[in-house]
């Protein structure tokens, strides 16, 4: 397992949790909150990347999947999503499950985004402004132009710092939807529904996963 994904710091609290709920970007920020250069940066950098892998009409499927992989491992806060996206059941799985899950999570964000971005080619993602949010968060706003005429769309950055100071993803925003806490929805809803059995969520990612590895390409 990439050791972005190592279990020694897994999930974090369930407060945290609850406390960016408290937080969420969803709330009205006052006017004067200041921009964010390097927020703005690192998602100009990131966005650019991001393209130039699903844009690449000669590489496979498979090819971009590894290559968006390893540009998440890089840049996206993987443990802290994943531990998000568990809700109230973040302290249940056994450390067995732990390593599972997040093996299992990553390979269907991949999954998902290769997929949801795959119409997306050569389009342009200019920054439409920023909000820092205390000393380790930043909201960034940018609209994907479509090449094709077709009406921009919205994509909102939900970024937060590292113990090095460099910022990494939480979430993203696209046409309204935190795609986090989307999961956040799904994934509490299996274990709940299957009486708090956190291996009904494993065998509901893996099933996932299988799906998208036998959809044609």
């Amino acid at each position: 397992m990439n050791a972005a994904l190592s279990t020694r710091n897994f999930f974090t609290p369930l407060a945290f949790a609850l406390t960016l709920i408290a937080t969420s970007v969803t709330a009205t920020l006052p006017a004067s909150a200041a921009a964010d250069p390097a927020a703005e940066a690192f998602v100009t950098d990131i966005s650019a990347k991001a393209i130039d892998i699903i844009s690449d009409k000669a590489t496979s499927r498979t090819e971009k999947e590894t290559a968006f992989g390893t540009l998440l491992d890089a840049h996206a806060d993987l443990p802290k999503i994943a531990g998000f996206a568990l809700g109230q059941y973040v302290r249940l799985p056994t450390p067995e499950q732990k390593a599972e899950y997040l093996k299992l999570v990553r390979n269907f964000v991949i999954k998902v985004y290769v997929t949801r971005l795959s119409d997306y080619h050569n389009e342009k993602l200019p920054i439409t402004g920023s909000q820092a949010k205390g000393a380790n968060q930043a909201i960034v706003d940018s609209q994907i132009n479509f090449t094709n005429g077709r009406e921009p769309v919205k994509v909102t950055w939900w970024l937060v710092k590292d113990k090095s100071g460099a910022y990494r993803i939480f979430d993203v925003n696209v046409v309204g939807i935190w795609l986090a806490q989307e999961q956040r929805s799904s994934f509490t809803s299996v274990i709940a529904n299957n009486g708090g059995d956190f291996d009904a969520l494993l065998k509901d990612l893996s099933k996932k996963v299988a799906d998208a590895d036998a959809a044609p390409q």
